[in-house]
Order: C-alpha cells, then structure tokens, then sequence
C-alpha cells in the first residue's frame, strides 16, 4: 500500500473512533486510549518534523504507522460486517 493510502486509511480508522467518541459510544477506558492515541499520532508527527532529509521522515512514516495501526487493531479493531 502507498504512504498516501495507508494515511488515509489510518486517518480513516481515526476518525471512525473520534466519532464514536462523539457520539458518547466510547467506555472511559475507550476515552483514555483514544487521547493516549493521540499523544502517539503527535510524538510521531515531531519525529518526522524534526527529521534530518525525506528520506529518514518517510522511515519514521513507516515506523509510525505500524505502531498507530497495531494500536488501533487491539484497542479500536474494526466491527465484523454480516
């Protein structure tokens, strides 16, 4: 998958969640994982903005993804469709 569509896909995921949250569906333990999300979405946002070239930001792009999408996957996974 692009850099581009994995982006969206997660900004997709995330945006599912903030609307659950929202929408008051989310548990208190759901609430504090989100914003614990967030805190990681903008540690990895520094990491890139301070990264030396392009090179080494798209590393971190990739690095980052995989942890937002992993966390996602245990913490907010995607309802099965029937």
């Amino acid at each position: 998958m692009a850099m581009d569509d994995e982006a969206e896909a997660l900004l997709g995921r995330i945006r599912a969640v903030r609307a659950d949250l929202e929408a008051g569906r989310l548990t208190p333990d759901q609430v504090r994982l989100y914003r614990r999300l967030g805190r990681n979405v903008e540690r990895i946002t520094r990491w890139m903005d301070d990264a030396p070239d392009s090179q080494a930001a798209e590393a971190l792009w990739a690095q980052g993804a995989q942890i937002i999408a992993a966390f996602l996957d245990e913490h907010f996974p995607l309802p099965t469709r029937h």
